[in-house]
């Protein structure tokens, strides 16, 4: 039974850190052309763009602009369809920005702009999808 006991604790030693760890990493806010403005605060500089996208048609969003003194990007993935049987269906191409450092000095508003085409098309012919992005200064 002592034996028991002390393994159990040593147990929970190991795993209740990260346990809390875990509790406590956040998961970047998800938005969404349905949902193009987010406010971003200093304690979750990091989120994320989910717009739809179909590559097997050749259509990809491409990053046309941003400002990168106060945002950076940090990933782009594709998420296919939830039914994997459907050959050709859309999903998702989903963009991860972090605000740097110096986006939070002040209240901040910036825009990230995207279009939507064949790299082999002209700029004219892709669609566009402006997201804004405004950032509160740290309390002090």
């Amino acid at each position: 039974m002592r034996i028991l006991k002390k393994w159990l604790s040593l147990l929970l030693m190991c795993f209740l850190p990260g346990l809390a760890m875990a509790a406590t990493t956040s998961v970047p806010a998800v938005y969404t052309e349905d949902k193009p403005v987010a406010t971003i605060l200093p304690d979750q500089p990091v989120f994320s763009i989910k717009l739809k996208s179909n590559p097997t048609t050749g259509f990809l969003w491409y990053l046309r602009s941003y400002d990168a003194n106060v945002l950076e990007p940090v990933k782009h993935t594709f998420e296919p369809a939830a039914n994997k049987k459907l050959i050709g269906a859309p999903g998702y191409e989903i963009w991860t920005f972090r605000v740097k450092p110096n986006g939070f000095v002040v209240p901040m508003q910036t825009f990230i702009r995207f279009v939507y085409g064949r790299s082999w098309e002209t700029n004219s012919q892709a669609n566009q999808f402006v997201f804004q992005v405004t950032t509160r200064g740290k309390d002090k």
